[in-house]
């Protein structure tokens, strides 16, 4: 009983450290640029710019301009990149100049170095994600209400599952990033990681398109989920149970990497 009560004050300890490291980087504060997107956006529309428009056949509510948000900043690339960037310096990069020997050393268990690192890392995009709802919404009240065309003032209405649901598949798809992206790291130092990274994401793209195997695809349900169809219920249940079952696939393996590495 001591024994998994001095593991888990461990995994705790490692998982608050690693998260106040990734809050502290600066490299990290890149990624809070994501909440540029409803910014922008919105002052775009709000002030009917000739840049940023809206082809959209009626006004939006701020749930629905929210789910927009997260769409758009999943469709741009650069931020999947950051996100891959931040993960192999938080891991990659310890390995590489032997710093996490160091923690090794006094926690001794190699698993729940893992597990705290992936837990932060978990933790640090959900806080992104909860960031980026609490922007969108705000500029949505606070700015894109000034044009009636676009924003009709109203928080939701009977679109609310599916934009929810659009919502949820993006920070999914996220957590899966990292998941992925923490395996390579055991292995790749951070800018190979990077381009992996880029790389695997074209192919996962690739297969999203190819009946039969389109299901081993993140891609294939986060753009099913986006397309709001009426599966759209089944389709999140079922990149809910891919979560899981990747996470914990990739999770054993990167763990079995890190305990077989010579530090």
């Amino acid at each position: 009983m001591e024994w998994r009560d001095k593991n888990m004050r461990d995994f705790v300890t490692i998982a608050k450290v690693e998260l106040k490291k990734l809050l502290s980087r600066k490299d990290t504060w890149l990624m809070f640029t994501i909440l540029l997107v409803p910014i922008l956006y919105s002052v775009g529309l709000a002030f009917e710019s000739n840049v940023i428009t809206y082809t959209g056949s009626g006004s939006v509510t701020a749930i629905g301009f929210t789910s927009a948000m997260f769409q758009m900043s999943q469709s741009m690339f650069i931020f999947n990149v950051i996100l891959s960037a931040i993960i192999g310096r938080s891991f990659a990069s310890e390995i590489e100049s032997k710093s996490l020997r160091l923690c090794i050393n006094r926690i001794g268990d190699r698993r729940l170095i893992y597990f705290g690192k992936e837990l932060a890392l978990l933790l640090y995009s959900a806080f992104i994600d909860v960031l980026l709802i609490a922007t969108s919404i705000i500029c949505y009240y606070a700015v894109l209400t000034r044009n009636p065309n676009v924003a009709n003032g109203v928080f939701c209405d009977n679109r609310m599952g599916t934009e929810i649901a659009q919502i949820l598949s993006v920070s999914i798809f996220w957590f899966i990033t990292i998941f992925i992206v923490m395996l390579m790291a055991t292995k790749l130092k951070t800018l190979v990681c990077v381009a992996a990274y880029m790389i695997f994401y074209i192919i996962m793209n690739l297969l999203s398109y190819l009946n039969g195997i389109k299901y081993f695809s993140p891609l294939y349900y986060l753009v099913e989920i986006s397309s709001g169809s009426s599966s759209t219920l089944l389709d999140v249940t079922l990149f809910i149970l891919y979560l899981f079952c990747i996470g914990i696939c990739l999770t054993y393996i990167g763990v079995h990497r890190l305990e077989k590495m010579d530090l």
